[in-house]
């Protein structure tokens, strides 16, 4: 289906339109006063901004182990520093708690860790780095 060059201009010109309405109200209130438009290059709006793109992923060794044995965690992350320090964590009553397993991110975003598991029955586990998080792998121990 084409395009008429009618509808081709009529559509430019109301985006143009909107543009230059929007770039106008923006100066307009800049101009008129300055102090009640908010710095966007804060360093807290930017580091909000690199914390949205932060992503950890995760992968088991094994679905299944014995009391007692290991279990490797590894995976990629994407926007977290390399050397940072990333730590094991599993569901214990309805809350997140870390274990005594961590790591550090190595070039490329690449993790591994080792993680004993005494407790028999379903664990689940995730990997953090600060508020962020991998997804959920469940590993039944028996």
């Amino acid at each position: 289906m084409g395009t008429t060059k009618k509808a081709y201009h009529l559509r430019t010109a109301v985006i143009g339109a909107a543009c230059a309405a929007l770039l106008a109200g923006g100066a307009g209130t800049a101009i008129a006063a300055p102090s009640a438009v908010p710095d966007l290059h804060t360093t807290t709006v930017a580091s909000a901004t690199a914390k949205a793109h932060e992503s950890i992923s995760v992968k088991a060794s094994a679905k299944s182990i014995k009391a007692g044995q290991t279990v490797t965690l590894s995976g990629r992350t994407k926007g977290i520093k390399m050397g940072s320090k990333l730590t094991v964590q599993h569901l214990n009553k309805g809350k997140w708690t870390t274990l005594h397993a961590n790591t550090k991110t190595k070039h490329g975003g690449h993790y591994s860790v080792k993680v004993k598991l005494s407790k028999k029955g379903k664990e689940k586990l995730r990997v953090a780095h600060g508020k962020t998080h991998s997804d959920t792998v469940t590993v039944t121990v028996h």
